[in-house]
């Protein structure tokens, strides 16, 4: 039991402090972490002792040190909890029998985990299949190549905007996908208004994810009016296991529609 736990309510002594630790003898060896509290001053007139000079770097040491670990496992409990969110995330998206409903997921998902306060996507089509084949004919010795196919109407999906292969805008991007990884701050004009159009004033940083696998498949831009939130030094760790799952899961669904098409 503890010194401070045995008169609760009451003023405590000089004489019972004593009395107290003269009887029990080991309480700081059984209670060291208070040895770093106590201040003992040295009467060494104006002039501060080697020991006491010690004793206070040692004590700010300690602090410091308590500050950094507590820190480090408020730190470890959110990460713990967004590996948690991204683990239902992805269960949702494996079901989600529509690419509109896995566009909704991740916009509601990096809204609420990310603090986004606008989450912008652009997908990018295939590149339309052109196969040369021989014309059905009752003479056999003639063929003809089929005439190319016009462009295909693009899919239209809600809550992102979608674009062909050839389109102007993925220029824009071409460093983003070919480093692979988020990258945070605040995006050119041209990125910006691809993903957003010209009303883009209230961007004070954002994060933008590269969607890719096996080819292009997108962009992922998340804003905030905080020039902060999404700063360059910010860890996006987290945001490139998203950008993966969800490149897959786009190419996935993509694979999946065009075999259904084709029967």
């Amino acid at each position: 039991m503890q010194l401070e736990q045995t008169e609760i309510g009451n003023e405590i002594s000089s004489d019972a402090v004593s009395g107290y630790l003269i009887s029990h003898p080991e309480f700081f060896v059984n209670n060291q972490d208070i040895l770093t509290r106590l201040r003992v001053p040295h009467d060494a007139g104006k002039v501060v002792s080697l020991i006491e000079k010690q004793v206070s770097v040692l004590r700010g040491k300690c602090g410091h040190l308590e500050n950094s670990l507590g820190d480090l496992i408020a730190v470890a409990r959110q990460n713990e909890l967004l590996h948690q969110r991204l683990h239902t995330l992805i269960q949702e998206m494996i079901t989600a029998p529509k690419l509109s409903e896995i566009v909704a997921l991740t916009q509601s998902n990096l809204r609420e985990n990310f603090n986004a306060e606008e989450v912008h996507i652009m997908l990018i089509a295939a590149a339309p299949k052109r196969a040369a084949k021989k014309a059905k004919a009752d003479d056999a010795t003639k063929s003809a190549k089929a005439p190319r196919t016009r462009a295909s109407k693009l899919e239209t999906v809600e809550g992102a905007t979608v674009i062909r292969h050839t389109d102007k805008r993925i220029k824009h991007f071409a460093e983003l996908f070919a480093g692979g990884t988020t990258v945070c701050g605040m995006p050119s004009e041209d990125q910006l208004i691809a993903m957003m159009g010209p009303d883009h004033a209230n961007v004070g940083s954002a994060a933008l994810i590269p969607l890719q696998f096996e080819r292009k498949l997108g962009v992922v831009m998340l804003t905030s009016r905080d020039e902060s939130r999404f700063g360059v030094n910010k860890g996006v760790m987290f945001l490139d296991q998203l950008g993966e799952l969800l490149g897959r899961r786009i190419h996935s669904y993509a694979a999946h529609a065009t075999a259904a098409a084709a029967k």
